[in-house]
């Protein structure tokens, strides 16, 4: 059994932070929140594309995409009313407890990519689920037959897979990661 925090609980974390520093996203229609959701993991997207002078720059910008693209990921999840422990466990066959363990259980291999490899592998493995929900949101705005509740659902627990990996490869600690990130936008709100 971990100590680590369960991903319930950061989905809590993450509804409580939208709730007071994040009302003018929190109040939007569903489809809205979702789009705006969706424009974030593309501009995360983006962020992974650049080169990076040094290595300090760069894992300064993986723990930033990490902490972002996962708080992200928690509040689509949340607006899909999606339980990413149950979703993860019905994707992967295991089950783990905390975020920790998820991330050694989904990745256990014993040679760890180093940064810059973790930031080639990330950009893809982000593309192509930013990529098909831009689609899917583009699809409901033509009211197009496609299944898009689905394909939100299954491309959020994607990109949380992909996230933990990531920190598991680079040896983040993803739960102070994310306190810290919380931390520093709630303190930039005025209210």
């Amino acid at each position: 059994m971990s100590d680590s925090t369960g991903l319930l609980d950061l989905q809590k974390r993450q509804q409580e932070h939208d709730e007071g520093h994040h009302r003018d996203v929190y109040t939007l229609p569903y489809p809205d929140r979702m789009n705006h959701y969706v424009l974030h993991f593309s501009k995360y997207v983006g962020r992974l594309s650049r080169d990076y002078a040094d290595e300090e720059t760069r894992m300064e910008q993986l723990e930033k995409t990490l902490a972002d693209s996962f708080i992200v990921a928690l509040a689509a999840a949340n607006t899909l009313n999606l339980d990413l422990q149950a979703q993860l466990e019905e994707m992967f066959g295991i089950e783990a407890e905390g975020v920790a363990e998820w991330a050694e259980q989904l990745d256990p291999a014993d040679d760890p990519m180093d940064s810059e490899e973790v930031q080639d592998w990330l950009f893809q493995r982000m593309a192509a689920p930013a990529g098909s929900m831009s689609n899917a949101m583009e699809s409901l705005d033509h009211m197009e037959p496609m299944n898009t509740r689905e394909l939100l659902e299954e491309e959020t627990v994607e990109i949380v897979s992909d996230l933990l990996i990531a920190a598991e490869n680079l040896d983040i600690d993803l739960e102070a990661l994310l306190d810290d990130r919380w931390t520093r936008i709630e303190e930039e709100s005025i209210l």
